[in-house]
């Protein structure tokens, strides 16, 4: 686990239900449940501002961070996967991205590492699937490139002649994905919720993080595709059973940590509203 990718997680499922906005010395806390060291946190953070996902605010020698717009787009996309416990449903139909001659201009893999993130398969280099209609998310990843402007980005909707879970297997390693839900369940099936709320807090943090690098290689695919002892399903409610039990004794030692900054930088600007419930199940997408 990377600071930059746990910041996002932090960010994510703790800071930005809670308000939307934390003291430094909050997130360096937070963050030292993980191991990081307070040098790594600024690092990252200072990397994050740059890349416009958080901004500072300064009261005097204090420090406090939130989400930009940009960053707030980003995490409501993960949410609505992470907290989504079945699939969504499906006509039939395959969403087909073709972009010739993009991939030249794809050195860094960064088109790839975007597309795959709002849930697209890649079949040969220039041409990607989905089940999904996205919207307006792909024009969203191309705006961010602007190779894209030097090409036609052509998008289909097609219907397989055959089997759809060839298709499913030629785009994904559902292999792979396979044996990650097993793994997952083998380690949060029936966690047993620590007694210090530190330690509540940090196995909360490293479950959702383990559960949103599913996002990179589980598109969410129909049921229809994949093979009747998918182990998603089985997974997901794992995911649910695990992070109920975590979240009261997590919320209460971070809590604790916000009201100790407090007393020292002051209370916080709330940007964002903070939820009755912040449990994601309870109150539905509307608590992040």
């Amino acid at each position: 686990m990377r600071a930059r990718s746990a910041l996002f997680t932090l960010f994510g499922d703790v800071v930005r239900p809670t308000g939307g906005e934390a003291w430094l010395s909050t997130i360096t806390a937070a963050m030292g449940t993980l191991g990081f060291n307070p040098q790594a946190v600024r690092t990252a953070l200072h990397r994050m501002t740059g890349e416009g996902w958080v901004e500072p605010r300064r009261a005097g020698r204090y420090a406090a961070y939130r989400l930009t717009d940009k960053g707030v787009t980003r995490l409501d996309e993960a949410a609505e996967r992470i907290y989504r416990l079945r699939t969504r449903p499906w006509d039939g139909s395959w969403r087909m991205l073709v972009t010739p001659g993009l991939d030249e201009f794809d050195a860094d893999g960064e088109l790839a590492a975007e597309l795959g993130w709002i849930g697209y398969g890649r079949l040969e280099p220039t041409v990607w699937v989905s089940p999904h209609d996205h919207g307006r998310a792909v024009e969203a990843v191309l705006d961010r490139m602007p190779e894209a402007a030097r090409v036609d980005v052509m998008r289909m909707t097609a219907r397989v002649e055959g089997p759809d879970d060839t298709l499913a297997h030629l785009a994904w390693d559902l292999e792979r994905l396979r044996a990650d839900h097993r793994a997952f369940l083998e380690e949060w099936t029936d966690v047993q919720v620590p007694e210090d709320g530190e330690a509540a807090f940090a196995a909360r943090l490293r479950l959702v993080h383990r559960w949103r690098s599913f996002l990179f290689a589980d598109p969410g695919l129909p049921a229809a595709v994949l093979p009747d002892d998918w182990l998603g399903q089985p997974a997901a409610e794992a995911f649910r059973r695990a992070y109920e039990a975590l979240l009261g004794p997590s919320l209460d030692w971070y809590a604790d940590q916000r009201e100790a900054a407090a007393a020292t930088a002051g209370p916080t600007e709330t940007p964002h509203p903070v939820t009755p419930d912040p449990n994601p199940f309870a109150q539905g997408l509307a608590a992040l």
